[in-house]
C-alpha cells in the first residue's frame, strides 16, 4: 500500500511539471508572437490587422512606436510609400492629418519640412499650402512667428522684388502691406476706439466714427482751445508740467480734428502744394491719427512746430516722450513705412509700455502692430 502512494504522487508530480513546461512554452511562443510584440509596442488591433495584411511586420517591429503611423494604418487615406514619413512626423489630431502628410509629401516636403508645416500652421492653413508646388525655402518663412499663410504668395513675390532684405523682413513689409501703393484698398478699422488702434494709409477709421472721451488740453499747454482722449490728454499736460519744471515750454498747436476738418486740411494741402506733396506731409481724410483723438502737434518755445526738432524742448521730447506714454510718431529714415516726411513735432499716445519698447527698439508704430497686434 505505502509502494502505490508513492508511486502517485510521483505521477502527480510528472503531470503538474509537464503542465508547466508546457505552459511555459505556450507562454513564450504566445509572448513572442507578432501580434503581441506589436501589442507590446503598442499599436491598436487594427493597426496590427492592417500591419500583417500589408506584410510589414519585420519593418515595424525595428522601430519605436508611432502614434501617426498607428493613426495612419487605420485611415481611408494610408499609403504604403510613405510608410518612413508616418514613422517621423509628429502626430497631432488635426483634420486630415494623414492625408494632408500625403499631399505634401507628393509635392516634395520631406519630414522635417511637414513637420516643421504642422507646428506653425493650422489644418485649414495646411490645406491652403497644398495648393502650392514645392516651396524650398518655405521653412525660412515659418521660422517667423508672425508668417501668414494667405500672405504666402505676396512674400515669395516681394522677395523676388527685394532680394537684399533678410526673410524677417520681406514678412514684416507684407504684413504691413508695403508690399502695395499707399491707399490700394485701405483696411477699415474694426477697433477705433482702442487706444493701439492703427490709423495710416493702408487703414482707415469708418467713416461715421467720432472720438469719445474728448477733453480740453489745458490753456497753458495749448495755443487755443483742442481736445485729447482723457487719457492723452491728462498725459500730455503731465509731460507739459515736467517739461516747464526745467524751463522748456511745450504747447499744443494741433490736436484732435473731426473729419470735416481733416479733409479741408488735406484739400487745401492738394491746392496750394500738389497732390504728390499733400501726400506726404498730410492724410486724407479718415487716415488721420487726429482723428482719434490720440495724436497731438506741439511747439517748444517761441518757435513754430516745423522747427520744432531745432529746439532744447525736442531734444528733452524725444529722450522722455514714453516716458508718458509718446512716440515721435514719423521718425526720421522711416519714411519708406510711415509714408510721410518726418515730422518731429507729430506725437502720438499709445500709453507708457507701448512707448517704451518702441522707443527703445528704434521702431514705428506700424511695425509695432505688425509683431505683437496684428493677429
Amino acid at each position: 500500500m505505502k509502494r502505490k502512494k508513492i508511486k502517485k504522487s510521483a505521477v502527480r508530480k510528472l503531470v503538474l511539471l509537464v503542465v508547466l513546461i508546457l505552459g511555459i512554452m505556450f507562454f513564450l511562443i504566445n509572448y513572442n508572437s507578432v501580434d503581441k510584440k506589436l501589442e507590446r509596442l503598442n499599436y491598436s488591433k487594427e493597426a496590427i490587422k492592417e500591419i500583417k495584411d500589408n506584410k510589414l511586420e519585420a519593418t515595424i517591429l525595428k522601430q519605436k512606436y508611432s502614434k501617426t503611423l498607428d493613426t495612419a494604418l487605420t485611415s481611408k487615406d494610408f499609403d504604403k510609400k510613405n510608410l518612413e514619413l508616418y514613422f517621423n512626423i509628429k502626430f497631432n489630431n488635426s483634420k486630415d492629418f494623414i492625408k494632408n502628410i500625403n499631399q505634401l509629401a507628393e509635392i516634395g516636403y520631406d519630414d522635417k519640412e511637414i513637420n516643421k508645416i504642422f507646428s506653425k500652421v493650422n489644418n485649414k492653413e495646411v490645406n491652403y499650402l497644398t495648393n502650392y508646388t514645392y516651396i524650398s525655402d518655405l521653412k525660412n518663412y515659418l521660422d517667423y512667428k508672425i508668417f501668414k499663410t494667405e500672405n504666402l504668395e505676396r512674400y515669395i513675390k516681394y522677395r523676388d522684388e527685394n532680394d537684399n532684405l533678410s526673410y524677417k523682413e520681406i514678412i514684416l513689409y507684407v504684413n504691413m502691406n508695403l508690399d502695395k501703393a499707399f491707399y490700394d484698398n485701405p483696411k477699415e478699422v474694426t477697433n477705433p476706439d482702442d487706444l493701439l488702434v492703427l490709423v495710416n494709409k493702408y487703414n482707415k477709421l469708418p467713416e461715421e466714427y467720432e472720438a469719445k472721451n474728448l477733453e480740453l488740453i489745458d490753456s497753458k499747454y495749448s495755443v487755443k482751445d483742442m481736445k485729447l482722449r482723457k487719457e492723452a490728454k491728462e498725459k500730455f499736460e503731465e509731460m507739459c508740467t515736467d517739461a516747464k519744471s526745467i524751463n522748456l515750454i511745450i504747447k499744443a498747436v494741433s490736436a484732435y480734428r473731426d473729419k470735416d476738418y481733416q479733409s479741408n486740411l488735406y484739400n487745401d494741402y492738394v491746392k496750394d502744394k500738389g497732390l504728390k506733396m499733400a501726400e506726404e506731409f498730410s492724410a486724407r481724410p479718415r487716415h488721420s491719427e487726429h482723428e482719434t483723438g490720440l495724436a497731438v502737434d506741439v511747439m517748444g518755445g517761441p518757435t513754430g512746430y516745423d522747427l520744432f526738432e531745432n529746439t532744447k524742448e525736442y531734444e528733452w521730447v524725444k529722450q522722455n516722450a514714453q516716458k508718458y506714454g509718446f512716440i515721435v510718431r514719423y521718425q526720421q529714415e522711416k519714411e519708406n513705412i510711415t509714408g510721410y516726411h518726418y515730422e518731429s513735432w507729430h506725437l502720438r499716445y499709445v500709453g507708457e509700455k507701448v512707448a517704451t519698447y518702441i522707443y527703445e527698439n528704434d521702431i514705428t508704430f506700424d511695425e509695432y502692430y505688425a509683431l505683437f497686434l496684428d493677429n
